[in-house]
């Protein structure tokens, strides 16, 4: 028999469990993941964005010089896409990253702050495509697995709101997204 207490529980979990079953994921590389994840939690439908590591092939990945092996830095965004759609995402990635770097993103150099899009469909894979820019170089690959990044690094833009203003203005990101803007 169920008493009052179980039963509210219950009814609970019923009413969260549709909002959890909406939620999806979506992985991008675009540069330094203090400034993606910054980035990603302005968009309303959004509910977290994970920092971490994707695309290689190195077991393990870590935040430490030479430890990352070939990976790229990487935000994984978690949505609704009831309120905000995959071609959303991928058009507002491209609004917010140097699609014409190849060999990384701002100040930041070498494959692991490259860019790249990171699909798990075919119908995902041609959205990338029709909405790349002309002028687009970034990588479109089949996701692979996703390596959040140590804790101190999630949220970075929030925990250290002064350092990570600094980095971002001194790197050129925002200059140079208004100059591709143009």
């Amino acid at each position: 028999m169920i008493n009052k207490v179980h039963g509210a529980f219950i009814l609970l979990l019923v009413a969260i469990a549709p909002a959890k079953l909406a939620a999806e994921t979506f992985v991008y590389s675009g540069g330094c993941f203090w400034c993606t994840e910054a980035d990603s939690e302005k968009l309303e439908g959004v509910s977290d964005v994970i920092s971490g590591f994707t695309g290689g092939t190195s077991a393990n990945p870590v935040y430490r010089e030479g430890k990352w092996g070939d990976h790229r830095e990487a935000a994984q965004v978690i949505y609704d896409p009831a309120l905000i759609s995959f071609e959303e995402l991928v058009t507002y990635v491209y609004a917010t990253i140097d699609y014409e770097d190849l060999d990384g993103q701002f100040c930041d150099r070498g494959r692991s702050y490259s860019p790249a899009i990171y699909y798990k469909s075919e119908a995902e894979k041609l959205a990338i495509e029709k909405l790349a820019p002309e002028s687009s170089v970034v990588p479109i690959e089949p996701e692979t697995k996703f390596y959040p990044v140590r804790t101190e690094h999630q949220g970075y833009y929030k925990k250290n709101p002064m350092r990570y203003k600094f980095y971002r203005s001194r790197c050129g990101r925002d200059q140079r997204i208004k100059e591709l803007a143009k």
